[in-house]
């Protein structure tokens, strides 16, 4: 029979201890830490397909080694200890799944899985450190004044790259009205087989739990042809919303505000070289959506936690972080945001995806869905920039903040 195969991870190039290792992490959060992977057992695992047999994986490995024999011994104490770890799509992971699972569905809330390791699970001092990326953001009408608007597209990069873009995004959203509701459209990384994914779940925060507005739930559930609520416990270690909901409760101050958590899976794996509009169960999520946020009678903000081209090695390109791969991913996205300020979300499918996504902009999705939701719309490009990591990769992202659509436009800085 064949090996479980390798389930889909991050790995990263890395040294620990003056050795080279693959640093292996998870989109779901099944695992408790990254797994540290010594060079040769990789290599192994990247033969772990799900389709061949353990004769199989042994004689490719010796061809791809030039005639260096994998003893069998050998590949199932490496198959036992990739399985151990929950690195394997195996009956032992699929427990796991459906243990971590029931405890999300059991749970009062959504609780906070980066805080204290991508931000301050204090509240003060999370206050603090928010208040300082929406003095940084500079651009934008300042948080607290005037009204709020139809929607943002802000980062979802870590904040010590992407603070100061987070607080133009923030600070041109404004004062959020008592009552009002947030639709926060983020990006499923962990992949999940549906377009979109809700919950049940408020989001907790340092502030207190964001409660998701039931009503909207339900009249988007009630009409969207596929159980959006089916997946869940994709939201459990997601953390392109959780730092939306970190500036939306401190700008809330007291004031009573709602969500609608919305994790946006592959819409690119659904359409092929199509436009999304193309696939009925799509369509019919976006319909779902603008009708529940018209039927609801309460201000409704919608906002995009989204990042841009992830572009380098570290993301499986063969060119090098420099001058040329920045210029050259700077390129597209500012392309990307032309359409974006247009108000154009086909225009903006056809740029990123029509070359089958190339760049990797991972908001593709969200920032499709963001613009039909809003359409007609305009957007006002605040800014963009691009974040280098440290594994050999380079990342853009931006801030946007929309309004009707005769409002004028201009081109992102940097």
């Amino acid at each position: 029979m064949p090996v479980p195969r390798l389930r889909p991870l991050d790995l990263i190039a890395t040294q620990w201890n003056g050795r080279q290792v693959v640093c292996a992490r998870d989109y779901e959060g099944l695992l408790d830490s990254p797994v540290l992977l010594p060079v040769p057992v990789v290599a192994v695992a990247l033969l772990l397909d799900g389709r061949r047999e353990a004769r199989d994986v042994q004689v490719e490995y010796a061809r791809l080694t030039g005639g260096e024999l994998l003893p069998s011994w050998e590949l199932d104490r490496i198959i036992r200890d990739l399985d151990a770890h929950g690195l394997l799509d195996s009956p032992a992971l699929e427990a796991r799944r459906r243990e971590i699972a029931a405890a999300y569905r059991a749970a009062p809330h959504r609780a906070m899985a980066h805080a204290g390791l991508s931000y301050p699970a204090d509240p003060t001092a999370l206050a603090r450190t928010l208040r300082g990326y929406l003095d940084a953001g500079g651009d934008g009408a300042p948080a607290g004044d005037g009204g709020c608007p139809p929607g943002i597209l802000a980062p979802h990069i870590d904040f010590a790259r992407g603070g100061a873009m987070y607080g133009r995004a923030y600070r041109a959203l404004g004062a959020l009205p008592d009552g009002a509701c947030v639709v926060v459209l983020g990006v499923a990384h962990a992949a999940p087989p549906t377009p979109y994914v809700l919950t049940r779940k408020g989001y907790e925060t340092p502030f207190g739990v964001l409660d998701v507005d039931r009503p909207l739930l339900e009249a988007v559930a009630e009409r969207c042809p596929f159980d959006a609520l089916a997946h869940e416990p994709a939201h459990r270690a997601e953390h392109s919303i959780e730092f939306q909901a970190l500036f939306l409760a401190y700008l809330a101050r007291g004031r009573r505000i709602t969500i609608l958590p919305v994790l946006t899976g592959s819409l690119d794996a659904l359409c092929g070289s199509g436009s999304p509009s193309s696939v009925p169960e799509i369509e019919a999520f976006i319909a779902a959506l603008r009708a529940g946020i018209a039927s609801l009678g309460r201000p409704v903000c919608v906002v995009g936690g989204v990042d841009l081209s992830h572009v380098g090695p570290r993301f499986g390109d063969a060119e090098p972080v420099g001058p040329r791969l920045a210029a050259s991913a700077r390129a597209l996205d500012r392309e990307a945001l032309d359409r974006v300020a247009a108000g154009d979300a086909e225009g903006f499918w056809r740029v990123v995806a029509g070359d089958g996504n190339r760049r990797r902009v991972c908001g593709l999705g969200a920032i499709y869905t963001v613009l039909r939701v809003l359409e007609p719309v305009r957007g006002r490009i605040l800014g963009y920039d691009q974040g280098v990591d440290p594994a050999g990769g380079l990342v853009g992202f931006s801030a946007v903040v929309f309004g009707p659509a005769e409002v004028a436009t201009r081109r992102p800085d940097g």
